[in-house]
């Protein structure tokens, strides 16, 4: 008899003192584990002269002598061009309801220009926002999320220089006689997101 009350009392022990583990097993558990929370991804809506482009995607324009601002020298017609000449077109980055900071960086094709008197002579960021030049034709701004969220947009102009070169007077005439004047400026801009742990060194040549 007591045999089989001893048997009962142990098997007894052995419960209470699993239950006891389990449960603060259980408790450690539900103390520690991470719960997941589901979140909306961000929106890219970022506009390039009007242009829909989104994450890593490129957009390539080609600009003529028609989209270019030229400035009237007095010797050439209001509107037009010809060596001696100096003009601008801008690219406006438009980053409507876009819920990132992101990189845009533009790349200058000038392989198709008529001859070296014909040239981009400056390129800078007209708002003041941070814009670097890491090539010899390739530029970077940041677009921060404080500033896109307060409706910035990223204006960039372009500045054309036409020199009045006699060796060129050729390939000068050649391009004036055509009824639509057009040099292809192609500029691919990519947008990428913005970090903080990007590193853009500043081109030296």
């Amino acid at each position: 008899m007591n045999k089989k009350r001893n048997t009962v009392i142990g098997l007894t022990l052995i419960a209470v003192i699993l239950f006891i583990a389990l449960y603060y097993t259980y408790s450690l558990y539900e103390t520690t584990r991470e719960i997941t929370v589901s979140s909306d991804i961000a929106k890219w809506n970022v506009k390039v002269n009007n242009t829909m482009v989104t994450k890593n995607n490129t957009t390539i324009s080609t600009f003529t002598l028609g989209s270019i601002n030229w400035n009237s020298n007095g010797h050439v017609r209001e509107g037009k061009a010809a060596p001696g000449s100096t003009g601008s077109f801008e690219i406006e980055i438009d980053p409507t309801d876009t819920e990132v900071s992101f990189t845009y960086e533009l790349t200058i094709d000038t392989s198709n220009l008529e001859n070296d008197s014909f040239y981009i002579s400056n390129v800078r960021e007209k708002n003041g926002n941070e814009f670097i030049k890491t090539g010899e034709n390739t530029y970077v701004g940041i677009a921060r999320l404080s500033n896109n969220q307060n409706g910035r947009k990223y204006n960039i102009e372009i500045n054309i220089t036409w020199d009045n070169n006699e060796e060129n007077n050729e390939s000068d005439y050649e391009l004036g006689k055509k009824a639509e004047l057009e040099v292809n400026i192609p500029v691919s801009i990519n947008i990428s997101q913005y970090t903080g742990s990007e590193q853009f060194t500043e081109y030296q040549g």
